[in-house]
């Protein structure tokens, strides 16, 4: 577990962030971080976060970057949709802070749509090819989720649950590298402090979701 001081230490690179590095320059990058993310399709503000519709678990996000006191409307709506389904399994915080923490570095908490990796897709860049479900199914929020818990029947991949005895007694970090396999391990542990300060921002006002 990470210090009080570690875990609050926010930082804006992820893993699509350090992608852009390769094609736009060092510099070029680092200046895509300090800025919010671009915004040209507005959510109704009629509608509620937590209504959790179809249209909402399948849709297509394709906009990147990660600040964490920038997070667009639908950075916001993923990172709560992530607790309340974490809440519905009544799995805990830490398990919370997992999952965000991987769809964080992952898809910077959009539920991506383009296939960036090989065959990847969706929140958690999960590959159809390896077990994770369909196209479809990696791109629906609640189904890609569950898999990565380990609680989709939709997938033969390992998640959350099969690969980690007790999620709530590891590093959050290792915990997500055990189960996505990553080139980059050190990337998920980057993240905690971001995670934990979206927990503890909305946790307390979210509901279970469990349908």
């Amino acid at each position: 577990m990470a210090t009080a001081a570690s875990a609050r230490t926010l930082t804006p690179f992820s893993r699509r962030h350090l992608l852009l590095t390769g094609t736009l320059g060092l510099a070029a990058a680092a200046s895509l971080s300090a800025v919010a993310p671009a915004s040209a399709a507005v959510l109704d503000t009629e509608t509620s976060a937590e209504t959790w519709t179809e249209e909402f678990l399948t849709r297509a996000e394709t906009r990147e970057g990660f600040v964490l006191d920038a997070m667009d409307d639908w950075q916001l709506e993923n990172a709560k949709f992530i607790i309340a389904v974490v809440k519905g399994h009544e799995l805990g915080e830490e398990v919370a802070v997992i999952a965000l923490i991987t769809a964080i570095v992952e898809s910077w908490l959009y539920n991506y749509e383009p296939a960036v990796d090989a065959d990847s897709g969706g929140l958690f860049q999960q590959r159809p090819s390896m077990g994770w479900g369909s196209y479809d199914e990696v791109r629906h929020k609640k189904h890609a989720l569950d898999a990565f818990l380990g609680l989709g029947e939709h997938a033969q991949a390992p998640g959350l649950l099969q690969a980690v005895s007790d999620p709530a007694t590891w590093d959050a970090g290792a915990a997500a590298q055990t189960v996505q396999a990553s080139a980059h391990p050190e990337r998920y542990a980057e993240q905690i402090g971001a995670a934990r300060e979206i927990w503890d921002r909305f946790a307390a006002d979210v509901e279970p979701y469990t349908a």
